[in-house]
Protein backbone atom coordinates (compact mmCIF):
# COMPACT_ATOMS: atom_id res chain seq x y z
CA UNK A 1 0.00 0.00 0.00
CA UNK A 2 3.10 2.23 0.70
CA UNK A 3 4.22 1.92 -2.72
CA UNK A 4 0.95 2.62 -4.07
CA UNK A 5 0.43 5.55 -2.57
CA UNK A 6 3.92 7.06 -3.44
CA UNK A 7 2.40 6.87 -6.81
CA UNK A 8 0.06 9.52 -6.16
CA UNK A 9 2.84 11.50 -3.96
CA UNK A 10 4.97 11.47 -7.29
CA UNK A 11 2.17 12.31 -9.66
CA UNK A 12 1.37 8.74 -11.55
CA UNK A 13 -2.16 9.00 -10.51
CA UNK A 14 -3.53 6.97 -13.75
CA UNK A 15 -0.48 4.25 -12.30
CA UNK A 16 -1.73 4.76 -8.46
CA UNK A 17 -5.82 4.14 -10.73
CA UNK A 18 -4.22 0.99 -11.83
CA UNK A 19 -2.80 0.00 -8.69
CA UNK A 20 -5.54 0.17 -6.57
CA UNK A 21 -7.95 -0.72 -9.59
CA UNK A 22 -5.84 -4.20 -9.54
CA UNK A 23 -5.61 -5.64 -6.38
CA UNK A 24 -4.18 -8.66 -5.96
CA UNK A 25 -6.78 -9.94 -4.03
CA UNK A 26 -9.24 -10.35 -6.46
CA UNK A 27 -7.23 -12.54 -8.79
CA UNK A 28 -7.38 -16.31 -8.24
CA UNK A 29 -3.61 -17.27 -9.24
CA UNK A 30 -2.53 -20.75 -9.57
CA UNK A 31 0.85 -19.64 -8.49
CA UNK A 32 0.27 -16.65 -6.31
CA UNK A 33 4.20 -15.86 -6.84
CA UNK A 34 3.58 -15.38 -10.56
CA UNK A 35 2.73 -11.77 -11.32
CA UNK A 36 -0.56 -11.26 -12.93
CA UNK A 37 -0.24 -10.72 -17.13
CA UNK A 38 -1.37 -7.66 -18.13
CA UNK A 39 -2.21 -6.58 -21.82
CA UNK A 40 -2.34 -3.03 -23.49
CA UNK A 41 -5.21 -1.83 -25.65
CA UNK A 42 -3.77 0.99 -27.89
CA UNK A 43 -0.32 2.23 -28.35
CA UNK A 44 -0.52 5.43 -29.01
CA UNK A 45 -0.15 7.07 -26.00
CA UNK A 46 3.29 7.88 -23.88
CA UNK A 47 1.11 6.28 -21.05
CA UNK A 48 1.83 2.83 -22.51
CA UNK A 49 5.57 3.22 -22.17
CA UNK A 50 5.39 4.68 -18.18
CA UNK A 51 2.95 1.70 -17.31
CA UNK A 52 5.14 -0.85 -18.92
CA UNK A 53 8.01 0.42 -17.06
CA UNK A 54 6.64 1.09 -13.79
CA UNK A 55 5.20 -2.48 -13.91
CA UNK A 56 7.93 -4.27 -15.44
CA UNK A 57 11.49 -2.82 -14.24
CA UNK A 58 12.16 -3.71 -10.30
CA UNK A 59 14.96 -1.16 -10.98
CA UNK A 60 12.42 1.84 -11.78
CA UNK A 61 11.44 4.15 -8.56
CA UNK A 62 7.88 4.18 -9.74
CA UNK A 63 7.63 0.20 -9.82
CA UNK A 64 4.36 -1.71 -8.75
CA UNK A 65 5.58 -5.40 -7.88
CA UNK A 66 2.89 -8.06 -9.37
CA UNK A 67 1.96 -7.02 -12.31
CA UNK A 68 3.48 -7.63 -15.38
CA UNK A 69 2.73 -6.39 -18.97
CA UNK A 70 3.09 -8.98 -21.90
CA UNK A 71 1.12 -8.09 -24.61
CA UNK A 72 -0.26 -5.40 -26.63
CA UNK A 73 -2.81 -4.64 -29.14
CA UNK A 74 -1.73 -1.39 -31.67
CA UNK A 75 -5.24 -0.03 -31.92
CA UNK A 76 -4.92 3.96 -32.68
CA UNK A 77 -7.02 5.92 -35.20
CA UNK A 78 -6.38 6.81 -38.68
CA UNK A 79 -8.12 10.84 -38.09
CA UNK A 80 -6.31 11.62 -34.85
CA UNK A 81 -2.81 12.55 -35.77
CA UNK A 82 -2.19 12.20 -31.77
CA UNK A 83 -2.75 8.65 -32.55
CA UNK A 84 -1.30 7.07 -35.90
CA UNK A 85 1.37 9.14 -35.89
CA UNK A 86 2.78 7.58 -32.54
CA UNK A 87 1.16 4.19 -32.97
CA UNK A 88 4.23 2.54 -34.41
CA UNK A 89 7.14 4.25 -32.47
CA UNK A 90 5.44 3.53 -28.96
CA UNK A 91 4.64 -0.31 -30.53
CA UNK A 92 8.65 -0.67 -31.71
CA UNK A 93 9.33 0.23 -28.07
CA UNK A 94 7.14 -2.12 -26.37
CA UNK A 95 7.79 -5.19 -28.53
CA UNK A 96 12.14 -4.59 -28.89
CA UNK A 97 12.65 -3.20 -25.49
CA UNK A 98 9.85 -4.50 -23.11
CA UNK A 99 9.69 -7.81 -24.65
CA UNK A 100 6.10 -6.98 -25.40
CA UNK A 101 4.00 -9.43 -27.65
CA UNK A 102 2.22 -7.29 -30.12
CA UNK A 103 -1.38 -9.24 -31.20
CA UNK A 104 -3.79 -8.72 -33.77
CA UNK A 105 -6.80 -8.20 -32.27
CA UNK A 106 -8.34 -7.92 -28.80
CA UNK A 107 -9.88 -11.26 -28.14
CA UNK A 108 -6.15 -12.65 -28.22
CA UNK A 109 -4.97 -9.93 -26.33
CA UNK A 110 -7.66 -11.14 -23.68
CA UNK A 111 -6.97 -15.30 -23.85
CA UNK A 112 -3.22 -13.69 -22.98
CA UNK A 113 -3.59 -11.74 -19.66
CA UNK A 114 -5.47 -11.50 -16.88
CA UNK A 115 -5.80 -7.85 -16.88
CA UNK A 116 -6.31 -5.21 -19.54
CA UNK A 117 -4.75 -1.70 -19.87
CA UNK A 118 -7.02 0.20 -22.65
CA UNK A 119 -4.96 3.23 -23.04
CA UNK A 120 -6.16 4.36 -26.84
CA UNK A 121 -5.69 8.07 -26.74
CA UNK A 122 -8.89 8.75 -28.58
CA UNK A 123 -12.06 8.04 -26.49
CA UNK A 124 -14.27 7.48 -29.31
CA UNK A 125 -13.48 3.34 -29.79
CA UNK A 126 -13.04 2.60 -25.95
CA UNK A 127 -16.94 1.41 -25.88
CA UNK A 128 -16.27 -1.40 -28.85
CA UNK A 129 -12.80 -1.94 -27.61
CA UNK A 130 -14.15 -2.65 -23.92
CA UNK A 131 -16.52 -5.18 -24.72
CA UNK A 132 -14.63 -8.09 -25.79
CA UNK A 133 -12.74 -7.44 -22.33
CA UNK A 134 -15.70 -7.35 -20.66
CA UNK A 135 -17.04 -10.52 -22.95
CA UNK A 136 -13.99 -12.16 -21.42
CA UNK A 137 -14.60 -11.26 -17.98
CA UNK A 138 -11.15 -9.38 -17.51
CA UNK A 139 -10.57 -6.38 -15.16
CA UNK A 140 -9.78 -3.28 -17.13
CA UNK A 141 -8.79 0.28 -16.18
CA UNK A 142 -9.69 3.02 -18.98
CA UNK A 143 -7.64 5.59 -19.33
CA UNK A 144 -9.37 9.54 -20.31
CA UNK A 145 -11.14 10.11 -21.60
CA UNK A 146 -13.40 7.23 -20.46
CA UNK A 147 -15.42 7.38 -23.90
CA UNK A 148 -15.89 9.87 -26.59
CA UNK A 149 -19.76 10.31 -25.61
CA UNK A 150 -21.68 10.52 -22.11
CA UNK A 151 -24.08 7.70 -24.28
CA UNK A 152 -20.54 5.59 -24.81
CA UNK A 153 -19.50 5.95 -20.99
CA UNK A 154 -23.03 5.74 -19.54
CA UNK A 155 -23.24 2.34 -21.52
CA UNK A 156 -19.83 0.87 -20.91
CA UNK A 157 -20.58 1.78 -17.45
CA UNK A 158 -23.88 -0.83 -17.69
CA UNK A 159 -21.90 -3.31 -19.29
CA UNK A 160 -19.23 -3.50 -16.80
CA UNK A 161 -21.91 -3.92 -13.85
CA UNK A 162 -23.83 -6.46 -16.35
CA UNK A 163 -20.93 -8.48 -16.76
CA UNK A 164 -19.70 -7.60 -12.99
CA UNK A 165 -16.35 -7.00 -14.29
CA UNK A 166 -14.07 -4.07 -12.52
Amino acid sequence: MIRRLSCIVHGLVPLAAVALLFPLSCFSQADSNQPIKVGIIGLDTSHVIAFTKSLNDPSDKQYVPGLRVVAGYKGGSPDVKASWSRVDGYTTELRDKWNVEIVDDIPTLCSKVGAVLLESVDGRPHLEQVKPVFAAHKPVFIDKPMAGSYKDAKEIAELGKATGVP
